[in-house]
């Protein structure tokens, strides 16, 4: 649901933790659960790791809402689902 988005977005933000960059995860440097290549496609430029510890959830949204809320079509699922399919879409 539409008036879901921001609920959905706060709640996806308390599972996926802060700056991470762990040689044996393959998704390589993360931060806010946004990892450093999904992020330069979507700046369409090269992120610094400076760039990837500076994301801020004000910074991420229209990346979380572009990239995963508005393919899932999360506006038009109702409660509950639309988390839910918010949720797995990220991961």
């Amino acid at each position: 649901m539409r008036e879901n988005w921001d609920d959905c977005f706060e709640m996806v933000l308390k599972h996926e933790g802060g700056y991470v960059n762990d040689p044996r995860d393959p998704g390589g440097r993360t931060n806010l659960g946004v990892t450093q290549r999904a992020y330069e496609a979507w700046m369409v430029r090269t992120v610094t790791e400076s760039d990837m510890r500076k994301l801020t959830p004000a910074i991420v949204k229209p990346f979380y809402k572009a990239m995963y809320w508005d393919k899932i079509k999360g506006d038009d699922l109702p409660s509950g689902v639309d988390y839910a399919a918010f949720d797995l879409a990220v991961n």
